[in-house]
């Protein structure tokens, strides 16, 4: 977000260097040293120690198996700090707080608390906006742009679908004008952003524009982390593709989807890999069931199911409509009516806590007891 070297010395320094080169152990080992001797000099070093901490939060929030209830647990105690009268009194106090907020604000969307990211996000933009005014020398051109993302992300999953794509847009008109092609696998993310909501919004035709792009952009890439976006936008856009009826393009888009995973993790052996195939499984079968292709569809979505509910005893907001979903699709596939009756006791709960975002999901549920009850 800001100049950061104002503030870091060389032990840290040399564990950015070995995050960067995605060796977050390593850095989380050098940063755990830096951050006693800082708790250590009390008031001397408390700026120092929100700086530290707030990497370690970083790193374990995107590190390969992230630990991200770890990460927001650094972040409160950077908080701590970050609100003593040291802190408060210091230069660097608006600078650590957006980046605190920021960071919380991602780490809050990530295990599912879209209300409180959003909170969070609101008060790192309104640091960012106090900076523009007093020290604009020390933030980066582009370091509105993760909070504009976290914002337009944190608004559609609360079900404000319409008001998600204005920060989504504004992000990729910054991150474009400001430093084009200089972040792809941000602007990937905020396509694939921009085309879920769209999707949601019934815009088809427009979801699968982003989409299109965010694949197309996503293909020129090496990186992990772009090759993981990209099975993320090929999911999205076979729901998309099966919103539109196009179900041969859909499930072609899944398969490819799932032909990535394969290519970047091999068969998934962590949990973090596992998650990743959760949607591109629970999708096909939304596209089989589609087709008509019911023991298929049963198939996947009984793929999907396991994966799910070990991922919900750990971030349960997060994947509370994937499950519900997955629930739905077994109950449908194989008129089962317990699986019917979760889906829909699932989906009402959340219809009713995020309005608009899980009505379509919820309408089929309802619709799905009916026909099993009567039958």
């Amino acid at each position: 977000m800001w100049q950061a070297g104002r503030v870091q010395q060389d032990p840290l320094i040399s564990a950015q260097r070995l995050a960067s080169l995605g060796d977050h152990a390593g850095a989380l080992r050098l940063a755990r040293e830096l951050e006693a001797g800082y708790a250590a000099d009390g008031d001397d070093g408390a700026t120092l120690l929100v700086w530290v901490r707030l990497c370690m939060a970083r790193w374990l929030a995107v590190q390969q198996e992230p630990d991200r209830p770890a990460a927001l647990a650094e972040l409160d105690a950077a908080e701590q700090v970050w609100r003593s009268a040291a802190v408060q009194g210091s230069e660097m106090v608006h600078v650590l707080g957006a980046e605190l907020m920021s960071l919380r604000s991602f780490v809050l969307r990530q295990l599912g608390l879209a209300a409180e990211s959003l909170a969070a996000g609101e008060q790192a933009l309104a640091l960012f906006t106090e900076l523009e005014q007093t020290a604009p020398e020390v933030l980066s051109a582009v370091g509105q742009v993760p909070l504009l993302l976290n914002r337009g992300a944190a608004l559609g999953d609360l079900g404000r679908t319409a008001e998600s794509l204005a920060p989504l847009a504004q992000a990729l008109d910054v991150l474009r004008t400001a430093a084009p092609r200089s972040h792809p696998e941000i602007e990937i993310e905020l396509l694939v952003l921009r085309g879920t909501s769209l999707t949601l919004l019934g815009r088809f035709a427009e979801a699968e524009a982003a989409e299109t792009e965010a694949i197309d952009l996503a293909r020129t890439q090496t990186g992990r982390a772009a090759r993981h976006l990209l099975a993320t936008a090929l999911t999205n856009h076979a729901t998309t593709l099966t919103r539109m009826r196009r179900l041969d393009e859909a499930l072609a888009e899944v398969g490819a989807a799932m032909a990535v995973l394969r290519d970047v993790d091999g068969e998934p052996a962590t949990a973090a890999q596992r998650r990743r195939w959760a949607m591109p499984l629970s999708t096909e079968a939304e596209v089989l069931l589609a087709q008509g292709r019911r023991a298929d569809a049963a198939r996947s979505a009984r793929q999907a199911e396991p994966i799910l509910r070990e991922y919900a005893e750990r971030a349960p907001a997060l994947v509370a409509g994937s499950l519900a979903n997955v629930c739905l699709l077994i109950g449908d596939a194989e008129d089962d009516p317990a699986y019917a009756a979760e889906a829909y006791e699932r989906l009402n709960a959340l219809n009713d806590l995020y309005p608009g975002r899980y009505e379509y999901w919820w309408r089929r549920a309802g619709e799905l007891v009916a026909r099993l009850r009567d039958s």
